[in-house]
């Protein structure tokens, strides 16, 4: 009997980031064909698009050969640059504001890069290392809690000036997650986000825009011309899509009727042309990759390499599902794009740029192909 072959974890990620890839070139394609007037403009974006894979392939396959140990060497400079970019953004004249936000760095008038993006990874480095360095101590309150989370704070600090709630959250939670995998003892957080209810409370409910958008989580049609707009008009898509959806090309929700339909709610897109079955196709891939990932963080040659893998696909896994949860009405609306999939290509970047590390990790560990 012929034995089939499994692949190695490795290879996974590589294949699955590929078709991810490839879904989301689709997908850039046929809702910015569809927002625009001419097929001239279209093309621009579905260019800008293509360059930053292709910068976030050569990031990928400069990571996967660069050995990850050596981001442990460089950790507080990876730190140093995160922070400096994020104060650049906040500086009039060199942060490019849009819609009230200051978030972007231009260069050309079109070509835009989000530092947040990169401030998820260089975090990322920095807390995986310093775990490291104090592996012995991480029980402690002072050691272990307060030092890494003053560091963390710092960031949710620049990422709220700008303002960008929903990415301070994400970086939060990731930050969080590792530190506990890390060794810090969860009581110090519970007793922390305790504390810290009433800010939690100031930010989203004294703030009208945000309190806006819970109001509208809750009751979408109750404002269906405005703050319940951008669901309703996700929840119709995903309707229409039913099982199989209408076709590829064919929705009829990007033609100006739902917003960020290219980026933040493109997996909507995806429901409404390919129906439950396309987006279903979408999570399974997102799963396979989560699933590879933790296999190749299970397998890690050491404390560093295991932390960093656990840190990737965490943030990978739980950026899809935020994602998810927003275009079905699950969780309140945030910009949140979906990985490797959404137009947008500092945060496509970014994700390229963790895989070749995870890919990195994998390569030295001690997985073995089945077959």
């Amino acid at each position: 009997m012929k034995v089939l072959k499994f692949y190695h974890p490795v290879e996974f990620v590589i294949y699955i980031v590929a078709a991810l890839i490839g879904v989301g070139l689709v997908m850039v394609y046929s809702t910015h064909v569809g927002m625009s007037s001419s097929f001239g403009a279209s093309s621009l974006f579905i260019y800008k698009h293509m360059l930053w894979i292709m910068l976030g392939s050569f990031a990928l396959v400069f990571m996967s050969k660069f050995d990850y140990h050596k981001l442990q060497k460089y950790s507080l400079i990876l730190l140093g640059i995160g922070l400096a970019a994020l104060i650049l953004v906040a500086i009039p004249g060199i942060g490019t504001e849009v819609n009230g936000a200051r978030r972007w760095l231009r260069f050309g008038g079109f070509f835009g890069f989000q530092p947040s993006d990169m401030a998820k990874i260089s975090l990322l480095v920095f807390i995986s290392s310093y775990i490291v360095k104090n592996k012995e101590r991480m029980h402690e309150f002072k050691r272990g809690f307060v030092m890494p989370i003053v560091v963390v704070g710092a960031f949710l600090l620049l990422l709220l000036a700008e303002p960008d709630f929903g990415t301070a959250a994400f970086i939060l939670m990731s930050s969080l997650a590792l530190l506990i995998i890390g060794g810090t003892r969860i009581i110090y957080m519970c007793f922390t986000l305790i504390a810290g209810i009433p800010h939690m409370h100031k930010l989203l409910f004294e703030v009208s825009y945000r309190k806006d958008r819970f109001t509208a989580f809750l009751d979408p049609w109750k404002d269906p011309n405005d703050t319940g707009y951008q669901i309703i008009q996700s929840l119709i898509a995903l309707g229409s899509g039913g099982l199989f959806g209408k076709g590829l090309g064919a929705s009829r929700q990007k033609l100006f009727f739902l917003p960020e339909s290219n980026n933040d709610f493109i997996l909507t897109i995806i429901g409404e042309e390919a129906g439950f079955i396309g987006i279903a196709g979408v999570v399974v891939l997102f799963g396979l990759l989560v699933w590879s990932g933790a296999q190749i963080c299970k397998n890690a040659p050491d404390l560093f390499g295991f932390l960093l893998a656990f840190g990737i696909t965490f943030m990978i896994g739980l950026q899809a599902a935020i994602n998810l949860a927003v275009i079905s009405g699950s969780v309140p609306t945030k910009g949140i794009p979906l990985p490797f999939i959404s137009s947008g290509g500092s945060s496509l970047f970014a994700f390229m740029l963790g895989v070749g590390i995870l890919i990195n990790i994998g390569k030295q560990g001690k997985l073995k192909p089945v077959g």
